[in-house]
């Protein structure tokens, strides 16, 4: 079991070990970041005794009401276990932030949504419970041919918090981001001798999108052609694609480390910024605070975007189908010669240690129900996150909901789960080029401050080069003494 589990870390995950000034990973860089729990293989779990669990999440109204129903079944399955649903946040933020003080309190729920950097801080406490031995038990855990039924790179992101292989997380509703395009436009419309689509068909590159852009410019100059939802994955992903460090491990002490501060990234985010200045490209901060999307469903002015895959649904609605927009889905541009990488995303769920084992059996117990292969196929029909087991593309739940899509929709609900598909297997053919950045103590507040960061330096009208890059210089600077110290 530990052999098949170390395989499936050292496949899924390699991280760049570089020298900086950064924060502790485990315990002083090495050893367990949380003691394995000691679950004795002779364990059983008592199915007479009533015990409570709380399961807090930030899900909408529509995933709430499905999981709801997941409880009720669970209930059919275990009597003696409630779960209670509590929505501790509108956001993982703020969800995150309910979870951090409820440890000192003493009253963690005994599940939570969670995103690594979130495990890391509650870490810090020995809140979690390491899932090892529940993993591993002969009765209550999971065969290795179950193990192996996970998409690796989703595994192993549970296992990312020291260097032995400590697992405080499962997969949960994964996403990554995708490049959504007006396939209309792009369809009638060509560069070089080929349609848009056609260029897109035969992979991205950041140059060739941004020709499209100055393209569509001369024909349409009140146009902004491209959007970017997310600054903080823009940042991430433009920073691995580029090849600049943006966080890591030292190689010597095992210690997180902040490394945006450099060169290579500098130059990244001045490449994105000739493009802002040249009204190639906005981001949501850049637009109000509004989603792009928001613009390119009116079907002008802004022809493709890059968003959630999880909010799939959302590049469609009413208006924009019946004005004849179709839509199309594919990975990230990359940059011509570089790595191709996008950021793999979408909470986990994470269990707390409490003082009954029975109690945290009883979660452990739902956690896997949720993460079933028919769970996870169901999950993803309404949303565009992705099936996290191979077995669940076989369900009878999935394998329905294939035989169901139109080619040539007639109808909103048609084209969203169409595109909805699309994106599912954009995620599962692309698994190759995943990736995770580091997670330590403060990975989630570097993350919260290069967002802000690239925006400050896309709004500055700077007077001249050198300006431009003394700003530059000392934003970078400012940004990384304020995680740091």
């Amino acid at each position: 079991m530990k052999k098949i589990l170390l395989s499936i870390i050292m496949v899924a995950f390699t991280f760049t070990l570089v020298a900086c000034v950064g924060g502790e990973r485990g315990q002083g860089g090495g050893g367990k970041l949380v003691e394995w729990y000691e679950l004795s293989p002779e364990t059983e779990f008592d199915t007479e005794t009533p015990v409570t669990i709380h399961f807090w999440h930030r899900m909408g109204k529509e995933n709430v009401e499905m999981v709801t129903k997941w409880v009720a079944e669970f209930k059919e399955m275990y009597p003696n276990i409630t779960v209670v649903l509590t929505k501790a946040g509108t956001d993982y933020n703020q969800l995150a932030e309910k979870v951090s003080l409820s440890i000192p309190a003493g009253n963690t729920p005994d599940i939570a949504e969670s995103y690594p950097d979130h495990i890391s801080r509650y870490a810090i406490a020995k809140a979690p419970l390491a899932l090892n031995n529940f993993i591993s038990h002969p009765t209550l855990g999971y065969s290795e041919e179950e193990l192996e039924d996970f998409l690796p790179s989703l595994w192993a992101e549970g296992t990312s918090y020291d260097n032995e292989g400590t697992i405080l997380s499962l997969p949960f509703t994964k996403s990554s981001e995708g490049y959504f395009y007006n396939k209309t436009y792009f369809d009638q419309h060509s560069l070089n001798g080929k349609t848009y689509t056609e260029l897109v068909e035969a992979g991205l590159t950041w140059e060739t999108l941004f020709e499209i852009a100055q393209d569509i410019k001369s024909r349409e100059p009140e146009a902004i052609p491209f959007g970017y939802d997310s600054e903080d994955n823009m940042f991430i992903t433009g920073s691995k694609q580029w090849g600049a460090p943006y966080t890591g491990y030292n190689a010597e002490t095992g210690r997180g480390e902040v490394l945006f501060n450099n060169a290579q990234s500098k130059e990244m985010i001045k490449y994105f910024k000739d493009k802002v200045d040249k009204n190639l490209m906005l981001t949501r901060t850049l637009n109000a605070e509004a989603f792009t999307s928001d613009i390119f469903k009116t079907g002008e002015k802004l022809y493709m975007y890059v968003g959630s895959t999880g909010g799939t649904r959302y590049a469609y609605d009413a208006s924009s189908f019946s004005k004849g927009v179709r839509v199309g889905v594919a990975p990230l541009p990359h940059f011509e010669g570089k790595e191709r990488a996008q950021i793999q995303q979408g909470p986990n769920i994470n269990l707390f240690k409490q003082d009954n084992e029975q109690r945290m059996i009883a979660a452990w117990l739902f956690a896997k129900y949720m993460i079933s292969a028919e769970k996870t196929a169901e999950y993803a029909i309404p949303s565009g996150y992705a099936p996290i087991r191979y077995s669940a593309y076989e369900t009878e739940t999935w394998t329905k909901y294939v035989a169901g899509i139109k080619e040539n929709p007639t109808t909103l609900a048609e084209a969203q789960n169409k595109l909805v598909k699309e994106a599912i297997d954009m995620f599962r053919n692309n698994g190759d080029i995943f990736f995770t950045s580091a997670v330590f103590n403060l990975s989630s507040k570097t993350r919260l401050e290069v967002g802000p960061l690239l925006v400050k330096v896309f709004s500055y009208k700077a007077t001249s080069a050198e300006d431009l890059n003394t700003y530059i210089d000392r934003e970078y600077q400012n940004t990384y003494n304020f995680i740091t110290n």
